[in-house]
This record gives structure tokens, sequence and C-alpha cells, in this order.
């Protein structure tokens, strides 16, 4: 079975730090986890999520938090794909009243933009999009998860 591997990085409960649109990221991928998984494993793909917890989190650092990206050698995605990549999307940072430093101070939440909206918390469309693009780019005739047809290796 060829894995392919869904890394998100969220704050640690020993963090100190409150992350609302990670923790609503991280349920939608849970959700899409459960109703996907099943149908990819007729393929020979076996979906791996990855909760990449980050412990010690401070204002230079905050900015990885709901950071997710595909990775799946076996399936010649060879090099981790982060999800702005993917879907084509630019990424911002802003002000998250819900997010919050040890310490209390509110800090930018990575912001993805795509079709025109902004998504600080994921959903599960945008999430099970980017999921859909990566399983058809490793089925294409490139095999390295990204070829003209599924997004950009210039090869064909």
């Amino acid at each position: 079975m060829n894995r392919l591997i869904i890394r998100h990085f969220i704050p640690a409960a020993d963090s100190g730090v409150r992350c609302v649109p990670c923790e609503e990221t991280s349920g939608y991928l849970q959700s899409i986890m459960e109703s996907l998984a099943p149908k990819l494993v007729n393929l020979d793909i076996q979906l791996v999520l990855q909760s990449l917890e980050i412990h010690e989190i401070t204002e230079a650092n905050c900015g990885k938090l709901n950071y997710i990206s595909f990775f799946a050698p076996e399936l010649g995605l060879e090099v981790e794909r982060p999800i702005e990549e993917v879907l084509n999307a630019g990424v911002t940072f802003e002000r998250c009243e819900n997010c919050s430093l040890a310490d209390g101070t509110p800090f930018a939440m990575r912001t993805l933009k795509t079709e025109g909206s902004s998504f600080a918390a994921l959903p599960p469309g945008i999430l099970s999009d980017a999921l859909i693009r990566v399983v058809f780019s490793t089925m294409g005739s490139c095999g390295k998860g990204s070829c003209a047809s599924c997004a950009g290796c210039g090869e064909h």
C-alpha cells in the first residue's frame, strides 16, 4: 500500500497556546480521513495524518501553525508540497483574536487565500480539493506529483 502523508502543524498541549483555526482544521482533517481513506484504499493509497506538535511557540515561529503539506515518496511525490502550492493559493498572516501565545498575546495566523476568499481554519471543501489534486497528480504519467496537467512540473 502506498502512503500519502498529510502533515499538519499544531500547538502542543504543553505549549500554552490556543489556536482555534488549528483546532477546527484538525477536526476537518479527521473527518476527511474517516470519509476518504476507505475509498483511497481501492486505489492502493493509504492516507496517513501526521499531527506535528510545536512545543515552544513564539511570534517568530507561530506562522508554522496550521501549515499543511502532502508527501508521498512511494507515489512519486518525493518533495513535500504545501497546500498553497497544490491549490495555487496565496498565504498571508492575519491577526487572530482567538489565537494567543502562552502569555496571552494575540498572534498573526497563517491564512490561505484562494478563490477570492480567506481561510484561517481550512474547511473540508478546501482540504478535499487539495487532497484530490494530490491523488490525481500522483496518478499522472510523470509520477512526480506535479505535472503540467495537474499543476506544473513542466515536463509534459
